[in-house]
């Protein structure tokens, strides 16, 4: 593992650089158990042991973004269920400012913090917390494909370059940095109802028909929009109904 640096971070935040690791959320749990400061990101090359949400495995070669933002108690437990919504404004900002004016309309978010180029799937987002002796650690773990994507997913994936704009992952993680920083200190300042409405602003499918994936079962309805919390609502048959946690499709199934 070779470390590097040289990453632009802002005031507050501060980053290593890894050749390859395992996986950035592990390697940014680790060095909190070792004592860093909150802020601090580690972004690698490649990961060898990449993975999403419950366990899928992350395609990590060389020429993606691979980042994990290590934060100390960055909110009250009652309000971390906000923060997919809040990461996700901050990716969906720093590829905006990556792409030229006109091709930012193509640029979607779907509940609750994957980020979509012409409806296909951009950036994986993987969120941990864990209660250390000095407090809870969350980390923040972030891919976003730059020069490739996985070709067999659950849902379609593109990369920047196929898109068309090719984007370093260096100069993309500069953006990010920043982006991120200004969408904590918003969601710390207490204002939700701002992240909740720009997030809406940036949704794909309000108001449409979609297909939500849960553990045990399948729901169909329209797209309601969120509640308060930034819970997905869902209309259907029954009623209305706020879920916390699902993969959303777009369509009835």
């Amino acid at each position: 593992m070779t470390e590097g640096s040289g990453l632009v971070c802002p005031a507050g935040y501060a980053a290593v650089y890894l050749d390859a690791v395992g996986s950035t959320n592990a390697e940014a749990f680790e060095r909190g158990r070792q004592g860093a400061a909150s802020g601090l990101w580690v972004v690698a090359r490649r990961q060898t042991e990449g993975r999403g949400r419950r366990g899928r495995v992350w395609t990590s070669e060389p020429g993606n973004l691979y980042a994990s933002l290590m934060l100390r108690d960055p909110m009250v437990e009652a309000r971390l269920g906000e923060l997919p919504l809040v990461v996700a404004l901050a990716v969906h900002d720093a590829v905006a400012a990556a792409l030229p004016p006109f091709a930012r309309a193509d640029l979607a978010i779907k509940w609750p913090n994957d980020v979509l180029y012409a409806g296909a799937k951009l950036c994986g987002i993987l969120i941990e917390a864990a209660v250390a002796p000095e407090g809870r650690v969350v980390v923040i773990g972030i891919g976003v494909n730059c020069t490739h994507h996985p070709d067999v997913t659950l849902y379609n994936a593109t990369d920047l370059a196929a898109a068309g704009y090719p984007t370093e992952p260096e100069a993309l993680f500069a953006l990010l940095s920043a982006a991120m920083a200004r969408r904590l200190a918003e969601w710390q300042a207490g204002d939700f109802a701002s992240i909740r409405e720009a997030w809406l602003g940036r949704a794909r499918g309000v108001g449409e028909a979609i297909t939500v994936r849960l553990p045990t079962r399948e729901i169909a309805g329209i797209f309601s929009g969120l509640d308060r919390d930034g819970r997905l609502l869902l209309r259907h048959d029954g009623g209305l109904e706020a879920i916390s946690a699902g993969d959303v499709f777009f369509g009835r199934s």
